[in-house]
């Protein structure tokens, strides 16, 4: 029996394979960040040109992994839009929600031309909801 031809792994699977590692790396929510009942992750996503994407979010509960990596919405481009500090920022503070725009530094293929800079831009907000002083668990 002949082996199976090497085949060079493709982006997106290489991005699908941080993610999943990086998911299953992050503890739970609840061993990170014992008091924390539920985070809300909202993202807009800003694009310069046609087409939008939907909106997207993400609400989190103690059993989920703490982890705050998003891939880019284009099927083609190999970025991450990684939120993990300002989710931190956020858990800490236990008052306001985080808030700010990020750039996706992936790069995908384009107008004909191979591995452009993407630049997708999302917005993002983490709010967090802590359990109350006498909550049982």
């Amino acid at each position: 029996m002949r082996p199976a031809p090497r085949q060079k792994v493709s982006a997106f699977r290489e991005r699908e394979e941080r993610l999943r590692k990086g998911r299953d790396a992050a503890q739970t929510l609840r061993a990170a960040f014992p008091n924390v009942a539920t985070v809300n992750v909202q993202l807009r996503f800003l694009p310069a040109t046609a087409p939008l994407h939907a909106a997207q979010s993400f609400m989190l509960y103690p059993a989920a992994r703490a982890y705050f990596s998003y891939p880019c919405p284009y099927g083609d481009c190999d970025g991450i839009y990684d939120l993990s500090a300002p989710a931190h920022q956020a858990l800490a503070r236990k008052s306001a929600p985080v808030s700010g725009t990020l750039e996706c530094a992936g790069v995908r293929s384009r107008d004909g031309l191979q591995r452009q800079p993407c630049g997708l831009r999302v917005s993002f907000t983490i709010a967090a909801q802590y359990e109350g002083a006498h909550a049982s668990t």
